[in-house]
């Protein structure tokens, strides 16, 4: 399923509360983007279990962990489980030996009524505890008992939970939880503002372009009234897509920045190739953990306020090394200079231009020479404000190049003038090839 079509937090609330009332085995696995209500779902299903009479075990695995830190918080101080966590304790007992310990433990509680067993974040589970709750998985007991984890829809420690082999078991279900569609923003909206009439469709709209469907990312823009007017560069949800960027991962981080960098021009291959250390595959996984949790929709596109925080959170050096490496990428790929000019300006107003390698500085001439061309032939064809943008643009760029460099850049209008073959003798304008810069003498 696409994650705007994935399970909803009622399927797996009536799963759980079915598997309670057949007294059946079953595990679930619900994966989902961060922000994407996993959390408030295990919370919420384990009240309801407790509602319909299950036994509750819970721990979250989502901080640093000692030695059978999630085991121990599940089992707590029960004495249904002292023989378990003694041998989980001896060093010299055989593994198995506990695990099996562990699962009688659960099998004696089920047979008074069934047993929900929660755990958040399972993929940061301390290996122990997770060699625990592999045998439980594989080796479930035909008992009333119902595992349910959640872990990140991307990211690959879960699978050493539950293998290939173990999701084809008839009792395990893998789910992925699905992002808010626009009805569900809408309804959120009535809910939490009171807002009714004819522009609540809009507004909804809006606010899940902006969300993505993420709740977290929806809930910050609620509070920052997103609803009428854009939301802050510092503010709630601007912190809001930091904290999804940072849980989503390193690969998930490194390619929203690369993206931010590139704006609006179209995601490549090549240039992400170029933009995100590791390359492609890096990107490939970083691009399915933004689409996870809303940052990025199917067709590519990225909210320029989502751009902002991306690149907000990374310091200058890392914004003028991306900077350079787009326009690199770009001028590879054959794009307008326009485009190249772009981050090279970015770069300069960030006040990181500092420290340009003798490629960095080559790359600046050319694009220098190809914003001067590009003027001139804008103003031949009457395109005259758009021409002055461009001079603009090349001369800023030209007081950064340095004189041995901007001598290399020969005068547009004497290169138009001798491919015309003028005879009108019109002087070149030294002015335009570079601002303070000595005039190159012919």
């Amino acid at each position: 399923m696409s994650p705007a079509q994935g399970t909803t937090q009622a399927d797996v609330q009536d799963m759980v509360l079915t598997s309670c009332r057949t007294r059946g085995p079953r595990v679930l696995l619900v994966k989902g983007g961060p922000g994407c209500g996993k959390t408030a779902l295990l919370d919420l299903v384990a009240e309801q279990a407790r509602a319909a009479g299950a036994q509750v075990l819970k721990a979250a695995a989502g901080r640093p962990r000692e030695k059978w830190g999630v085991i121990r918080e599940l089992t707590g101080a029960r004495a249904d489980f002292v023989r378990s966590r003694a041998l989980a304790d001896d060093t010299g007992c055989h593994p198995e030996s506990a695990a099996a310990a562990f699962r009688d433990h659960l099998r004696t509680l089920a047979a008074t009524g069934p047993v929900v067993l929660c755990v958040d974040d399972v993929q940061q589970a301390d290996p122990e505890s997770l060699r625990h709750l592999r045998d439980l998985v594989r080796h479930m007991p035909f008992a009333p008992i119902v595992v349910v984890l959640t872990a990140p829809a991307h990211g690959t420690r879960w699978e050493d939970l539950c293998t290939k082999t173990v999701l084809r078991g008839p009792h395990v279900h893998c789910v992925r939880l699905g992002l808010l569609s626009s009805h569900d923003v809408e309804r959120t909206l009535v809910a939490e503002t009171g807002t009714h009439g004819p522009d609540l469709p809009r507004m909804a709209a809006r606010l899940h372009r902006l969300s993505g469907g993420n709740p977290m990312l929806l809930h910050a823009l609620l509070a920052e009234n997103a609803a009428f007017q854009q939301p802050s560069c510092d503010g709630l949800f601007a912190r809001a897509v930091t904290d999804c960027l940072r849980r989503s991962g390193p690969e998930a981080v490194a390619t929203a920045r690369a993206l931010a960098v590139l704006g609006d021009h179209p995601i490549g291959k090549t240039l992400l190739d170029a933009l995100v250390d590791g390359g492609a595959p890096e990107a490939l996984t970083g691009l399915a953990a933004l689409r996870a949790c809303g940052l990025l929709d199917g067709l590519g596109r990225r909210e320029p306020a989502v751009r902002a925080a991306a690149l907000a959170d990374s310091d200058a050096p890392t914004r003028a090394r991306l900077r350079l490496r787009a326009a690199h990428a770009l001028r590879a790929a054959q794009a307008s200079p326009v485009a190249v000019a772009a981050h090279l300006l970015a770069l300069v107003a960030d006040g990181s231009h500092g420290c340009l390698r003798d490629t960095d500085q080559e790359l600046m001439a050319h694009t220098v020479r190809d914003l001067f061309e590009e003027a001139h032939v804008l103003r031949e064809r009457g395109q005259a404000a758009r021409g002055a943008s461009l001079l603009q643009a090349a001369r800023r760029l030209a007081l950064l190049v340095g004189d041995a460099a901007a001598r290399e850049v020969p005068s547009p209008i004497s290169r138009l003038d001798s491919l015309r073959g003028s005879a009108r003798g019109q002087a070149a304008e030294p002015a335009l090839v570079t601002a303070g810069a000595a005039p190159t003498k012919n």
